[in-house]
């Protein structure tokens, strides 16, 4: 049975025409990355749908500190809630970063869902202590 990811690389396989080239999808994926980035930065500067409130996260190294405590501090510094319009400009360029990063699995023969699975067991290998 092809999951949701797998036919989703599949369809992608089927539609790329123009940027089979591995520098097209590479220099493309950067570009959606790029742009995926602006629009965040846009929510929050042009629309003012939510605020980026930065600062120095706190890591403070007491023995007492569980890394559960220590997650609880860690902050998005994201403050509001995204408008529908910036949703969806958000998943449209994640979107076309999903496409691009598709695109460039297909041309290396590998599976996006085996990828996936892989980097799950990375991560549950060391879970918390992987600090990501």
């Amino acid at each position: 049975m092809q999951s949701e990811l797998d036919s989703f690389q599949t369809f992608i396989n089927d539609i790329l025409i123009r940027n089979k080239s591995i520098l097209d999808q590479t220099t493309k994926l950067q570009d959606a990355c790029t742009h995926l980035c602006r629009d965040v930065s846009k929510s929050a500067t042009t629309c003012g749908c939510i605020s980026i409130n930065a600062h120095k996260q706190p890591y403070p190294i007491t023995e007492e500190l569980s890394l559960d405590d220590l997650k609880s501090l860690m902050e998005t510094h994201i403050d509001g809630k995204l408008c529908p319009n910036c949703e969806e400009l958000l998943e449209k360029e994640m979107g076309r970063v999903l496409f691009y990063l598709a695109a460039i699995a297909n041309t290396f023969d590998l599976s996006l869902s085996n990828i996936l699975e892989h980097e799950k067991k990375r991560t549950d290998l060391l879970g918390k202590f992987s600090l990501r």
